[in-house]
């Protein structure tokens, strides 16, 4: 098939042709040519990786460096260098159906050999550090991270990571030095102002775990921590004296419930005169309320499994409760109260007295402290949700399904899994949401004709087998709150699992679901310093 030239110009005289019929070497050509009808010479680079970014970057800006090719004795061209770049604008196509090429001689084998050798044994990827260069030069002259990501067909969280590393002296260092990947450096450029997030960071690197889960528990902190400070400031305009979250540390100690004082003669002190006690202030603190289920339209009827009439178990839900307390009970005038043993007659009443009193105190703090393991492992399950949910989502963009994703599929279907049956009945909203797209709204058959789309775009039984493990573990995903972790499943841990093996890392929190004892932060922390 004869090419198609736009542009002919010869870059050295013309010289005769030798005496084998070749043209001689200082002779070059270049000509604008339809990559279809240039044929794949030999090349030794076998492998054509799958790049969608390359290949979205032919198709809007073309063929930006020529490849180089040469006339066979039938007077086709033939590709010597350039083997990818031809192939893909094949199948893509380019903005004008045609792409450069520089015209050589043809060469004797071994130059051929060699010369693919060198250029493919030299070949490097762009270094990050040199990505991170070329966006911030983008970026100075005016260029937004969404041109920078759709030019260079680079994912836009790579632009992202750059951008952030180009605003944090220290990341980009260290990022430059070698000592962290652009993602790491990235995060750690977001935290850079606040030093406890970085050695937060950094023991986690220093025990070789990622910092995708450490990173989003300090993000979810600080947007606690300022809606910690707006109800704060919201109960102070209602004229109470409610104290900060730096200011109720310092006194938690000493600072006494009102309600556990008494005045001087033995009497609880009314609420009414709460705002009036020297050093009165009110504390708040962060607990988790647990609505009532909502009850069914016929309360006889019960069944192993919600139906699509019933209320699941409704989410707990985040609540501050205002204490009023003391900071200084002498300062006050009050007492604290106690039980009264003056009826007590004998030695054996009194011990009896204490032994109930020191028994219930126990039980008292093994509450709270089980009120403390709710709410630190409601918080983490927050952000661990968050996490794997990001995680899902760029999992389930493969074009493949990963080792074992058969046997997954066929256990949730042959068994009836309840959560692929609610998923199904209700058209598979997770799966719209971590592939993107709206979820439908409305009632009977809402969904049906987007679900048909997701299905018939997999045309390959590779791409069958990923869109029904997309839907399987979408499904699950849908069912999780932050009463699994409480209450996990074997299905939970079966697909926690295998997700654990495909690359995903699971939190502290969500090794519950595996079995595995949750170390808090803090205790995590402390093995770290010891170490």
């Amino acid at each position: 098939m004869t090419s198609t030239a736009t542009t002919s110009t010869a870059t050295a005289p013309a010289d005769e042709p030798t005496t084998d019929g070749s043209t001689d070497a200082s002779t070059e050509e270049f000509v604008y040519l339809d990559p279809g009808s240039i044929i794949i010479g030999s090349n030794v680079r076998t492998d054509l990786p799958d790049a969608k970014e390359f290949r979205r970057s032919i198709k809007e800006r073309g063929v930006l460096e020529a490849v180089t090719v040469y006339r066979n004795d039938e007077g086709q061209y033939v590709c010597l260098r350039g083997q990818r770049r031809t192939v893909e604008a094949a199948s893509v196509g380019t903005p004008t159906g045609l792409i450069p090429a520089r015209v050589v001689a043809k060469p004797e084998e071994a130059d051929r050999i060699v010369d693919q050798m060198v250029e493919n044994i030299h070949r490097a990827g762009m270094r990050e550090t040199e990505i991170v260069a070329g966006v911030e030069e983008l970026t100075l002259v005016g260029v937004s991270a969404a041109q920078i990501a759709k030019r260079l067909s680079v994912p836009r969280p790579t632009v992202n990571a750059a951008i952030a590393v180009t605003k944090a002296d220290q990341s980009r260092n260290r990022l430059d030095s070698g000592d962290l990947t652009l993602e790491e450096a990235a995060i750690f450029a977001e935290f850079e102002h606040d030093p406890d997030a970085v050695e937060r960071l950094e023991r986690r690197l220093r025990w070789g775990h990622g910092l995708d889960h450490e990173a989003q528990r300090l993000r979810d902190e600080a947007t606690e921590r300022a809606e910690y400070a707006a109800e704060v400031e919201r109960l102070r305009g209602d004229g109470l004296p409610v104290l900060t979250a730096e200011e109720a540390a310092e006194v938690e100690v000493t600072a006494v419930a009102i309600e556990d004082l008494r005045t001087a003669e033995g009497e609880p002190v009314p609420v009414e005169d709460w705002p009036s006690v020297t050093g009165a202030a009110v504390i708040l603190t962060e607990e988790w309320d647990y609505p009532e289920p909502a009850t069914s339209a016929t309360d006889d009827e019960t069944a192993d499994e919600p139906t699509d009439d019933e209320e699941e178990d409704p989410e707990p839900v985040k609540v501050f409760t205002a204490t009023w307390v003391v900071t200084d009970v002498e300062a006050s005038g009050l007492v604290y109260g106690s039980r009264s043993h003056g009826s007590a007659d004998t030695e054996s009443g009194a011990a009896s007295d204490g032994a109930d009193d020191a028994r219930a105190e126990e039980e008292a703090e093994a509450k709270r402290q089980e009120r403390r393991t709710v709410i630190a492992n409601n918080k983490a399950w927050v952000s661990a949700e968050t996490v794997r949910r990001d995680w899902l989502a760029g999992f389930l963009t493969r074009k493949s399904a990963p080792k074992g994703a058969e046997a997954l599929i066929c256990e949730a279907v042959l068994t009836g899994n309840y959560t692929l049956s609610k998923a199904m009945d209700h058209r598979h909203p997770m799966l719209f949401k971590l592939l993107g797209i709206d979820v439908p709204s409305g009632y009977y058959g809402a969904g049906y004709e987007e679900c048909q789309k997701i299905a018939t775009k997999a045309t390959t039984p590779k791409g069958a087998t990923m869109t029904v493990l997309a839907a399987v573990l979408a499904a699950w995903e849908d069912s999780t709150g932050k009463q699994t972790w409480r209450n996990p499943t074997g299905w939970d841990a079966r697909v926690l699992g295998v997700l654990a093996e495909w690359g995903y890392e699971p939190s502290d929190v969500e090794r519950l679901l595996l079995g595995d004892e949750a170390e808090s932060s803090a205790d995590r922390d402390a093995d770290s310093d010891a170490a």
